[in-house]
């Protein structure tokens, strides 16, 4: 697949829009050719591609895409040449007994040859693509090979020719209600068969299948059936069997019989003379309304647009809920989903204002300037606050890290960080500010915030 799809990229049939791959317009003038010069076009690609189609590793043993529109690579382009004259070296009408040996030749010819990382042995990917493409056969180099070394693109042209048989443009018609087609179908007749039958078998006979869902594919996309017996009647060897020729017209005959129509929603009414208004209305225009029937109109415009508009026109029109019953309509009054927390307790009562000059002189070391605390105390509802920050906690790890926050005791807990790596801290000094926790960490030695979402476990240091 590799090398199919890299080959038809470098002959200009395969072309990247965004980010996916897509067949271009050559493709389509490439698939009406003879395959003989379908072959030989991307021969021709392969012999100047840039790189080595079957790479499917780099050199760190990582997978890599195909047609990734890489940078060329000169050593690939030179091993392929090396390949091909280390085989029209060998003897006339001689070849070897096991294709790698010709391998360690292709370094001999061209020293700078590049070989893949992904080789058992020496330009075996590349001595496998040659195989494939017929440039080697038995062992030696083919007339494929012989033209392609000596530059000769009109040799490869006739070559290819008398190898490669025509295009068929016939298909014989069975009684089973199959098409099959010897050899390689014409594009024009592999296109007319997809269209009407689904494709059985691919190789050196090509069968398709007529069936009822085959055939109404092809009514849906606007054929009908005299069509559809005149193409098959041009390209059949023979008169079509009746088997065929009944299924048409019976898929023909079902087909159509239930039609749906694109609506938004239906406006219908017991006033036939109140639709009939509304439907050619020049202020309803935009609607794209149509009658269905004197008491139904479909409408491609959404409900409540409907609605607005049939109401700015002075209509007074109600909408259905979906068991049909009249949908009462009332103002949705907005509420907040998320209760407020209760107010947290401090354990320690506040301090009046006038014993600050006595608390002061008694802590004469005290820092003039302390830093603002970011914590809140420790009360009753810290277990509460902890239980609605960390979703992952148990409720017994939570008892444990609200005690080890109010007592100021070491802990060990089990986090995923920000980057999604999973890790085990052994913290203290906690400091309690929902939804972050402040801590020395003993692994980094160094003050850390650790988010209360990211704690999974909760373990005794």
């Amino acid at each position: 697949m590799r090398l199919v799809l890299e080959c038809a990229y470098a002959a200009g049939l395969l072309a990247y829009e965004g980010r996916n791959l897509l067949v271009t317009d050559a493709y389509d003038d490439w698939a009406v050719r003879e395959p003989a010069d379908r072959y030989g076009e991307l021969l021709r690609a392969w012999w100047l591609l840039g790189s080595t189609p079957s790479a499917a590793r780099n050199d760190e043993g990582k997978a890599l895409p195909a047609v990734a529109r890489k940078a060329p690579c000169s050593g690939c382009l030179v091993a392929r040449q090396g390949l091909l004259t280390a085989a029209a070296g060998l003897p006339g009408s001689h070849g070897v007994r096991n294709t790698a040996a010709l391998g360690a030749l292709v370094a001999w010819y061209r020293p700078f040859a590049h070989e893949l990382p992904q080789d058992s042995t020496p330009f075996a990917a590349l001595i496998h693509e040659a195989g494939l493409l017929g440039v080697l056969a038995r062992g030696a180099l083919s007339p494929f090979g012989t033209a392609l070394l000596d530059d000769d693109l009109a040799l490869l042209d006739r070559r290819a020719a008398n190898l490669l048989p025509g295009a068929s443009g016939k298909v014989r018609m069975g009684a089973d209600l199959t098409a099959v087609v010897t050899g390689t179908p014409t594009a024009r007749l592999a296109a007319l068969l997809d269209s009407l039958a689904d494709r059985e078998a691919h190789g050196t006979a090509s069968v398709w299948r007529f069936g009822p869902a085959s055939l109404r594919r092809a009514l849906d996309a606007g054929r009908t059936p005299a069509d559809v017996e005149a193409d098959l009647a041009d390209v059949s060897d023979g008169p079509l069997p009746q088997a065929l020729t009944y299924l048409i017209a019976d898929t023909a005959r079902r087909h159509g019989q239930l039609r749906l129509a694109p609506a938004a929603c239906v406006i219908h009414s017991d006033d036939t003379a109140l639709l009939a208004e509304i439907a050619v209305h020049r202020g309803l225009a935009p609607l794209g309304l149509r009658s269905l029937a004197p008491t139904v109109l479909l409408c491609r415009t959404p409900l409540p647009k409907a609605l607005d508009a049939l109401r700015k026109e002075g209509y007074a029109p109600v909408a259905e809920a979906d068991d049909g019953s009249v949908r009462i309509e009332r103002p949705e009054q907005l509420r907040a989903t998320q209760p407020l927390p209760r107010p947290r307790k401090a354990t320690h009562p506040v301090a009046p204002a006038s014993d600050l000059p006595d608390r002061l002189l008694l802590a004469p070391d005290r820092e003039p300037h302390p830093a603002p605390d970011r914590g809140i105390p420790f009360g009753s509802d810290t277990e509460e606050i902890l239980a609605g920050c960390a979703k992952a906690l148990t409720l017994t790890d939570i008892r444990q890290l609200a005690h080890a926050i109010h007592e100021g005791e070491p802990i060990t807990i089990e986090y995923i960080a920000a980057s999604g790596s999973r890790t085990v801290r052994t913290v203290s000094g906690m400091d309690f500010d929902p939804p972050h926790l402040y801590a020395y960490c003993h692994l980094r030695e160094d003050e850390r915030v650790f988010t209360l979402s990211g704690i999974q476990a909760v373990l005794p240091a």
